[in-house]
């Protein structure tokens, strides 16, 4: 069984990389895409309504999905336990933001915002309800088909539908039609291919729903550190500052939203069958965060130094104001992707609570320093948000410590290999920038040979020192697996890794 689980999460692992590789060059063409169509204050005002149905999505769903995900053996009972509940609190949440479209409108300083935001009511219970099937694949690892279905629905949500509203002048509501049609696509598809019951009922397992409503607390803890700072952004700086944010977080989140998707679902699945078994699961993070880290922080530092380069060659002068701005977001991505690691072990472990008071600490401390900050320029106030994942990242991994016996001692060298590619990018960033006379150059030839050259070197630096960069846990694991899994064996052969020479 333990065999069969490893290959089945080392595949999982794979068509989620497929998929997600899919998904990145679709956000990246689409993103630019519509961003250069509708603006900064279009974005800005559809980070509003995005936050608005973030909010209401989580009440709807109130944890169920990860409910059925974490327990051992379901029924179809437990289904239909969910799907009672999150029909329920859907229709509720869905109800409630629709009688107050118009207030939350007006709070945000836009009140053109009460239609599209009374849209939103209707399309947090298809939301809700696409999440309960799309959680049943996760559970069984079926990630090829649950990819497939998630990158074909934002092809057409915003890839085509969105793009043409865009072109035809529709402004948010190219966005929030385009959002409508790929939650439609994703109910729909999913539910064809998981066929659940679809008798609702109230009475259940309460396990489920304590553990759910754990989970929900986390969320919307998770929720407000991620989206009430846009709400202070909006009133205190402007809808089209706003913008410039949320394009700016956006675009920092594309290059790294694969490896963050896809070991938190596989890892919160794979980890939630081997629960009672701590030293697989601490191996098993161990091994995550080095392959995860390995492209992450070099990924990062580079994205951050190149940023203004980036936001000006994608999106084009309207949009030089979130070029400091996604600096900022990029230095902030490994702590954001290690978090998205550490959270769904403590939840395999049934410890939701211990992440939720991090959670709720860190949320408090991000609205309050922005608050504090409300006077000063953003691309100083920006600075705030590295700190804070930082420090939700520490304070989440601390109480993992305290349910796995981890030497901290293993989590540095898993970070070790990432920190060395980093250095070594910074290294020729700066040498070639002095030795190198540029001046005279095409900037964009420049700067795209620079990144290109630095990615060369790191790749060079993992081939030759594989053992060096890549933690202990995570050689094991791919040397142990190479025989009987293709995934592993390709792995090994594209950083060369072999087993050491006694």
């Amino acid at each position: 069984m333990n065999d069969d689980l490893s290959r089945r999460s080392i595949n999982a692992v794979l068509w989620t990389y497929i998929g997600g590789v899919g998904k990145i060059v679709a956000q990246l063409v689409v993103q630019i895409w519509l961003a250069r169509l509708l603006g900064p204050a279009v974005f800005g005002q559809y980070a509003a309504v995005l936050v608005v149905i973030g909010f209401g999505w989580l009440f709807a769903d109130s944890g169920f999905g990860a409910a059925l995900i974490q327990k051992k053996a379901i029924t179809d009972e437990d289904v239909g336990y969910a799907l009672g509940w999150i029909l329920l609190l859907s229709f509720f949440s869905g109800s409630a933001i629709v009688l107050l479209a118009s207030t939350i409108a007006e709070s945000m300083g836009d009140p053109n915002l009460t239609a599209p935001l009374m849209a939103c009511g209707p399309i947090i219970v298809l939301q809700a309800l696409s999440n309960l099937s799309a959680s049943l694949m996760r559970r069984d690892l079926d990630m090829k088909r649950n990819q497939a279905i998630q990158l074909s629905a934002y092809i057409a949500g915003f890839g085509l539908t969105a793009v043409i509203l865009a072109t035809l002048g529709a402004g948010v509501w190219s966005l929030v039609i385009g959002f409508l049609v790929q939650t439609l696509i994703v109910l729909f598809a999913s539910f064809a291919l998981v066929r659940h019951t679809l008798k609702p009922r109230l009475r259940g397992d309460s396990n489920l729903r304590r553990f759910g409503f754990q989970v929900l607390g986390t969320n919307l803890a998770n929720w407000a550190v991620e989206n009430l700072d846009r709400f202070i952004i909006g009133r205190q700086w402007g809808l089209a500052t706003l913008g410039a944010y949320s394009a700016a977080s956006n675009l920092s989140r594309v290059p790294v939203s694969l490896l963050a998707t896809s070991f938190q679902s596989v890892l919160f699945s794979s980890a939630s069958r081997v629960q009672d078994d701590l030293d697989r699961l601490r191996k098993g993070y161990l091994a995550t965060v080095s392959l995860s880290m390995v492209v992450t922080i070099p990924l990062s530092v580079l994205l951050a130094l190149k940023a203004e380069f980036v936001i000006h060659l994608l999106y084009g002068d309207r949009w030089s104001e979130a070029g400091k701005l996604f600096a900022a977001f990029c230095v902030a991505l490994p702590f954001y992707v290690l978090l998205s690691l550490t959270g769904p072990v403590l939840w395999a472990l049934g410890a939701v609570a211990r992440e939720l008071k991090v959670q709720l600490l860190t949320a408090a401390a991000l609205l309050g320093g922005l608050l504090l900050l409300s006077e000063q320029p953003l691309a100083f106030a920006i600075w705030l948000i590295p700190l804070i994942y930082f420090a939700r990242f520490a304070l989440v991994y601390a109480q993992l410590c305290q349910c796995i016996p981890i030497k901290h001692i293993l989590t540095l060298k898993a970070l070790r290999g990432g920190s060395l590619l980093a250095a070594m990018v910074v290294a020729f960033e700066f040498l070639s920038n002095i030795l190198i006379p540029h001046t005279q150059m095409n900037v964009p030839l420049w700067e795209v040979g620079q990144a290109f050259a630095e990615g060369f070197i790191c790749v060079i630096a993992l081939r030759a020192f594989p053992h060096i960069v890549v933690a202990q846990e995570l050689t094991g694991l791919l040397l142990a697996r190479s025989n009987d899994s293709k995934v592993a064996r390709v792995f090994c052969r594209l950083i060369a890794l072999k087993e050491p020479t006694p």
